[in-house]
């Protein structure tokens, strides 16, 4: 049996300096707390899907604005990478969101996110790597994910 690999698009949508993250209704990971983001559909821009996940998972428009994290994981069953996103509210008004998929959607201080009990989150490695990025100014531009041509 062929190995998965998967391509995670997520985003830190930050706004008034508050996170927005979700809270999974999916039964492997129900009730625990992460940014909102899946997996990139074949054919489709890594920048997009991060869009369109932001969108289905939260009821939020975005921009993107660079790249917090990239993160690879090799496990029993595959591969994993994630690319994690900057980005910041191009609307205000937040609209319908998956409920099939998410719980409940929130804004939480840097703070608050780091007092969250470790079992709570998610991905807690992951999340505390953007928090640093975050706190110390390290992003990379959206155009590394470019293809130029000569």
């Amino acid at each position: 049996m062929d190995k998965m690999i998967n391509i995670i698009a997520s985003s830190c949508v930050i706004n008034n300096n508050k996170i927005l993250m979700v809270q999974e209704n999916k039964k492997d990971v129900k009730g625990l707390w992460d940014l909102p983001g899946g997996k990139v559909k074949t054919n489709e821009d890594v920048k997009q899907a991060a869009i369109r996940e932001i969108l289905e998972e939260t009821g939020y428009h975005i921009n993107l604005n660079s790249i917090l994290l990239i993160q690879n994981y090799v496990t029993d069953r595959g591969v994993l990478l994630i690319i994690c996103f900057n980005a910041n509210l191009s609307d205000l008004k937040q609209l319908e969101y998956r409920k099939d998929e998410i719980e409940n959607v929130k804004w939480f201080t840097l703070e608050e996110i780091k007092n969250m009990p470790e079992n709570s989150i998610r991905g807690r490695d992951g999340i505390n790597k953007i928090i640093y990025n975050i706190e110390n100014g390290i992003n990379y531009p959206l155009d590394i994910l470019d293809i130029y041509k000569d």
